[in-house]
C-alpha cells in the first residue's frame, strides 16, 4: 500500500451530536447540539431515563482486509460476518484504499443508499464501557439519534465552529470563529466586488428563544461593507432537510436549485460547491477570536461558557486583520466525508489519524495499542443492527517494508432484534 504523506494539517472534525431539547441554552451562544441523521424520526431525547435496552453486543468478528491494491474498495457485512460486494446494498463498512490514503465509509448518505450511520470516533477506553450501541452507559439515555450519515463537508468540518461537551453536559458551545466565503473558488481574489462578492460570517448561537436546538444564529457581512452587519436565526431543526441561505438577500429556501451560498441542517454546515452543490463557493478560516484555545489548541472552558458574542463582533468587522488565502487553491471546497475519517493531528513525521498513526521515518502505518486506541459505533445498512469497531493490526512482512499485507478490525456485533 502506498504510504500516506498528507499535504495539510487540519484540526480534527468534532462529533456532531443530537442533544436534549430540555437543556436550555446558555445566555451567550447557546448549548446543545444537532445530528445529521437523516434516517431518524426527528424526535429529541427527554430527560427521563428510558427503559433498559435488552439489546447487547452478543457476537464478535474479525475482519481482515487483504485486498490492498491502490484504488480498490473492500466491503464488509457485519450481520453475515463476511465480505460483501460493494456493488450491492448489503455492505455495512467500506475500506477504500485510495491512491494516497485509506478511507472508511458507512452505507449511508453520500456513501451509499443504506440506513447506516456513525457514532465516533471515541476513545476506546470510553467506547469499551458501552453495553450496547443504543444507550449511553452512564445515563441509559437513547443514543440512536447520535449516529451521523456520511456527508459532504468542508471548512466547517476541518475547522469546526463549536466545541462539544466541555463540562460533561452534552452541550454545544460556539467559538465565534470568522469564516471567509468566496463566490468563486477558482479565483485568488480576496477583495469583495460586485462581480465576485466575498462574505465573512460567524455562527454565534445554536438555540432559539425557547431553548430548542437546531436554530443557528448567523452574523455576516459583505467584506466590502464591514460595518453593515446582518444577523438572522435559521430554523435548521429538521433532521431530514437542508436549509439553503443566500447571503446576498438574507433569505432561506428549501430548494437546492435556488440561489444560496451556505446550507444548514442541525449543526452541520455546507457550502454551495464541490460535492455539496453546483456553485463555486469556497471557505477559509479568517480568524479565531483570542482566548478560546490555549497554546496546545485545547479549548479554554471559561471562555466558552461566557457570553462572547459582543466581544467577538470586532473579529468579524476588522477585515484588515483576517488571515486570507494565498492562492485559489487555499479555498476549502466541500468534499465527501465521514466521521470515520477524522482529520489528522500531530506534526510530520509523526501523524495521528485516529484509527492509526503514521511514522514518516519508516513510512509505516501502525494500529494504536488498546490503551490509546479509538473506535466507532456503526449502524448497519438495514438500520437495525450495530457494530463496535476497532482497528487491531496493520500487518507488514517485516520492519523495513512500506507496503502492508493486511489490516485487521475487531468487531463486537449487536444483531438485529
Amino acid at each position: 500500500m502506498t504510504p500516506i504523506i498528507p499535504l495539510v494539517n487540519t484540526k480534527p472534525t468534532k462529533l456532531a451530536l443530537f442533544f436534549s431539547s430540555s437543556i436550555l441554552a446558555l445566555s451567550m451562544t447557546g448549548c446543545g447540539g444537532g445530528s445529521d441523521d437523516s434516517n431518524s424520526n426527528g424526535s429529541e431525547n427527554s430527560d427521563s431515563t428510558p427503559p433498559t435496552s435488552t439489546a447487547s453486543f452478543s457476537e464478535t468478528a474479525t475482519w481482515q482486509v487483504t485486498n490492498l491494491a491502490p484504488n480498490t474498495a473492500t466491503c464488509y457485512d457485519f450481520d453475515a460476518k463476511a465480505e460483501s460486494s460493494c456493488d450491492e446494498d448489503k455492505w455495512d463498512i467500506k475500506f477504500d484504499n485510495q491512491a494516497r490514503s485509506v478511507k472508511l465509509w458507512s452505507n449511508s448518505g453520500d456513501s451509499g443508499a443504506g440506513l447506516g450511520g456513525v457514532f465516533g470516533l471515541i476513545d476506546w477506553s470510553d467506547l469499551s464501557l458501552y453495553n450496547n450501541a443504543t444507550q449511553d452507559p452512564d445515563t441509559s439515555r437513547d443514543i440512536t439519534m447520535h449516529y451521523n450519515e456520511d456527508r459532504s463537508g468542508g471548512i466547517f468540518d476541518a475547522q469546526p465552529w463549536f466545541e462539544y461537551n466541555l463540562k460533561s453536559n452534552h452541550q454545544l458551545y460556539p467559538n465565534n470563529r470568522v469564516y471567509l466565503v468566496t463566490t468563486d473558488n477558482s479565483s485568488a481574489m480576496t477583495d469583495s466586488s460586485v462581480q465576485q462578492p466575498i462574505y465573512a460570517l460567524q455562527i454565534t448561537n445554536y438555540y432559539n428563544n425557547t431553548g430548542a436546538s437546531g436554530y443557528p444564529t448567523l452574523r455576516w457581512i459583505d467584506t466590502a461593507l464591514p460595518n453593515k452587519v446582518q444577523t438572522t436565526t435559521i430554523d435548521a431543526s429538521d433532521n431530514d432537510s437542508w436549509v439553503y441561505f443566500d447571503l446576498s438577500t438574507g433569505k432561506s429556501s428549501s430548494d437546492k436549485n435556488s440561489a444560496w451560498q451556505i446550507g444548514f441542517k442541525r449543526n452541520d454546515v455546507i457550502l454551495n460547491g464541490g460535492d455539496s452543490g453546483s456553485g463555486k463557493i469556497g471557505g477559509y478560516l479568517a480568524a479565531t477570536p483570542a482566548g478560546y484555545y490555549d497554546a496546545k489548541d485545547k479549548p479554554i472552558v471559561s471562555q466558552f461558557i461566557t457570553d462572547g458574542s459582543a466581544a467577538t463582533l470586532a473579529d468579524l468587522t476588522s477585515t484588515a486583520d483576517y488571515d486570507k488565502p494565498l492562492s485559489a487553491r487555499s479555498w476549502v471546497i466541500d468534499s465527501k466525508g465521514s466521521d470515520l475519517n477524522p482529520a489528522y493531528t500531530g506534526n510530520y513525521p509523526n501523524l495521528d489519524f485516529g484509527w492509526y498513526t503514521y511514522n514518516g521515518m519508516t513510512h509505516q502505518l501502525n494500529a494504536k495499542p488498546v490503551d490509546s486506541a479509538q473506535g466507532a459505533l456503526i449502524r448497519s445498512a438495514e438500520g437495525n443492527s450495530y457494530a463496535r469497531v476497532r482497528l487491531d493490526k496493520i500487518n507488514y512482512p517485516d520492519s523495513t517494508a512500506t507496503t502492508a499485507t493486511s489490516w485487521e478490525f475487531k468487531l463486537d456485533i449487536q444483531p438485529a432484534p
